[in-house]
């Protein structure tokens, strides 16, 4: 927490004193930050001079069309695609200056998880902990793989798994290490209902920043504090999902009426 200094003012002691006296405000940080960010493929500008703040103990939805630049922005704030102009940081540390600070800081969900069929879903997870340095992965991978129903297919070959069983070995690799900062790109796609009711659990009672990009309205609504809403690589509304909520009675109306704005 950030303590912010309000106003002061001076008050006397019996003892004929003076002391400042501070009156503060406990703030919440904004751990992610994005200014003004540009993304260009040649011609196509995939993001027009976007801002977007993340705050810390808050989930916050990025919606939007296909196409309209969420994923894109995923990969710009982990540091795998470079951006054309503006500012991005992550708990205060640029994303170009100290881009390796950026990524210990980060758990990523990719919308398309690359994998090693020939290894072990417990052999993959190994890996990625050993690339992180987490020395605790084999009772995280233990409890997670409870947790989402994918403990007993382990020690198959990935080769082997459908693909909501890769969507769940992809969520571990992603939050096992307890990451203050977590980006999920279409997080329930390819669950059984069991497992998404599940990980909707977790991602509401998880401490630290979580970004969801989704085309899921019911996520959102379930899970999400604050959305953003984004159409041709800019975005067209924004606020909390309580605000949303009361002005279009859902947050796929809220969706519908943006979208076609």
């Amino acid at each position: 927490m950030i303590l912010k200094e309000q106003s002061s003012r001076l008050c006397h002691q019996k003892n004929y004193e003076y002391v400042r006296v501070y009156i503060i405000n406990i703030v919440a940080p904004i751990m992610i930050i994005a200014k003004n960010v540009v993304k260009q493929y040649g011609k196509l500008v995939a993001l027009n001079n976007v801002t977007f703040s993340f705050e810390n103990e808050q989930v916050t939805a990025i919606m939007g069309e296909n196409g309209a630049g969420k994923s894109t922005l995923l990969k710009i704030l982990v540091g795998i695609l470079p951006f054309n102009q503006g500012e991005i940081s992550v708990d205060g540390f640029s994303i170009v200056k100290d881009s390796i600070k950026v990524r210990e800081r980060i758990g990523y969900l990719p919308e398309t998880p690359t994998m090693y069929d020939r290894l072990t879903g417990r052999e993959f997870l190994v890996y990625i902990a050993s690339l992180r340095k987490f020395t605790e992965a084999e009772p995280r991978i233990r409890e997670l793989s409870t947790l989402l129903g994918v403990d007993r297919f382990l020690d198959y070959e990935l080769g082997t798994y459908s693909k909501g069983m890769k969507q769940k070995i992809s969520i571990i690799s992603a939050i096992m290490h307890s990451p203050a900062n977590l980006l999920l790109d279409e997080p329930v796609w390819g669950l059984d209902p069991l497992t998404a009711r599940a990980l909707q659990k977790f991602i509401v009672d998880r401490k630290g920043t979580t970004i969801l990009a989704t085309h899921s309205p019911q996520l959102v609504e379930q899970t999400a504090h604050q959305v953003y809403i984004m159409k041709r690589g800019q975005v067209v509304a924004s606020g909390s999902v309580d605000m949303f909520m009361q002005k279009y009675g859902s947050i796929e109306e809220a969706y519908f009426q943006t979208e076609g704005t």
